[in-house]
């Protein structure tokens, strides 16, 4: 009897519970905004122009306060630590705040912040300004029940009303989301060389006076555009993927007095050295001599910074697009001929005589020398053994608005051929076959 009388008790009481939770969430349901009050509400969360705002405090109910800091151009942390910040973090967080807008009035003057989870905020803000009012203190509370949006209020009006929720997310940073994580702080865009030492490799990239990446081996022969930039975008923007230590005192146990690599980076007057340590699973430790921390690197990083020499170098002989060659000049085998494209885009031989020749087969021809391609780069700068002394084939070509050449030389050596453009102070090997198909393409003319 006793134990049927307990059971009765027990399932009351959990009825009631149940009750009295579905009233509140009611309840709580009830005060969150309708569709369309959100959508035609105008009212914006902070009345200051990004320009304006100086400061910027996040006090979560847990964790630790982190302020930035205005200072001229720049943002920097001023607590919990001083480093410098993100720029493009913080005004991230200043673009949300700024273009957010109330959802709904909740309550105007409620009894009691606790229901909303105002009593203990979840995250304090404060913002300071340069204009009127000079202060803002916001602070958030729970997500409403059904989510999408959290209760907010303003310091100064007891008013509580919903922000979206996804206000509450951007502002849940930690100490390294707004630090600046760049690994060189050379403006981007600036860095004009890179000198890279390994174990085993050891190159140089420098942008020359044409604005033009040369590899340094030495000589200074031309690198492979596209390479060289995707290296320098590497370096500029490569970023932290967490920090280890934020000074230099114990770098040994980092492995960076035996470095893996090396970079050397310069630019804008400026030289920072990059020091590239041992690998604890899947990143490298490494440090900038420009900064302060010791911090780590994704392992993909490295890719880039172990290349052979040879995999930098420019391959292709030729840089010019088909449709832009004016003018031809070939000295071959069989002798030297000059085509000059004429109105109408048709194209005749001007020397040794004059006389019209198929467009198609002259496109082939350009196609051709265009395909002239370096397969590897046989060793040293006597050209004599690769018969470039006295080459065989020369071709220049002029093309484009500003009529520029690039001019090429070529021969055969037993089975094997090479060729050079002029400026170059090195040969390299091309296709067996490649002079043959030029040497083919010309007798078709």
């Amino acid at each position: 009897m006793q134990k049927k009388y307990l059971n009765t008790l027990i399932a009351v009481a959990l009825v009631g519970a149940l009750y009295g939770g579905f009233a509140y969430w009611e309840k709580r349901k009830s005060q969150e905004p309708a569709a369309s009050d959100s959508e035609t509400s105008s009212e914006k969360l902070l009345a200051v122009e990004a320009k304006n705002v100086q400061s910027l405090t996040l006090k979560p109910r847990e964790g630790e306060t982190l302020t930035c800091r205005r200072e001229g151009e720049s943002w920097n942390i001023v607590e919990p630590k001083k480093l410098s910040a993100d720029k493009a973090a913080v005004e991230s967080i200043l673009t949300s705040l700024l273009g957010a807008s109330i959802d709904q009035i909740i309550d105007p003057k409620p009894a009691s912040l606790k229901e909303f989870g105002l009593d203990l905020p979840s995250m304090t803000l404060e913002v300071t300004s340069s204009s009127k009012p000079e202060k803002f203190v916001l602070t958030l509370g729970d997500d409403t029940p059904t989510g999408g949006s959290v209760y907010a209020q303003m310091a100064g009006n007891p008013r509580v009303f919903t922000l979206a929720s996804y206000l509450k997310s951007s502002l849940d940073k930690k100490v390294f989301d707004l630090r600046d994580k760049r690994i060189l702080s050379i403006p981007s865009g600036q860095v004009n060389r890179i000198e890279v030492r390994s174990k085993t490799k050891r190159w140089t990239l420098s942008k020359n006076p044409q604005g033009i990446w040369d590899l340094v081996l030495p000589p200074a022969v031309r690198a492979d555009r596209f390479t060289a930039e995707g290296i320098v975008r590497r370096l500029e923007n490569g970023t932290m993927e967490s920090v280890v230590a934020e000074d230099k005192k114990n770098v040994g146990k980092y492995g960076l007095g035996s470095p893996e690599v090396t970079i050397r980076a310069s630019g804008a007057g400026l030289t920072q050295t990059l020091i590239v340590g041992r690998k604890e699973d899947s990143r490298y430790y490494a440090m900038n001599s420009a900064l302060q921390p010791v911090f780590t690197l994704d392992a993909s990083f490295l890719t880039d910074f172990q290349k052979e020499a040879s995999d930098l170098r420019s391959k292709d002989l030729f840089t010019f697009s088909t449709f832009e060659v004016k003018r031809l000049e070939v000295e071959s085998l069989v002798g030297a001929r000059i085509f000059e494209k004429q109105p109408q885009n048709k194209w005749k031989q001007t020397a040794p005589e004059a006389k019209d020749i198929p467009s198609e087969k002259l496109e082939a021809l350009l196609n051709k020398l265009r395909g002239l391609r370096a397969e590897s780069f046989p060793p040293g700068e006597n050209l004599e053994p690769y018969g470039l002394t006295k080459p065989a084939y020369r071709f220049k070509a002029h093309f484009g608005d500003a009529n520029e050449t690039e001019s090429v030389e070529a021969a055969k050596v037993g089975e094997h051929s090479y060729a050079r453009r002029t400026t170059d102070i090195l040969a390299s090997e091309i296709s067996k076959t490649a002079l043959d198909e030029i040497e083919k393409a010309l007798k078709e003319l």
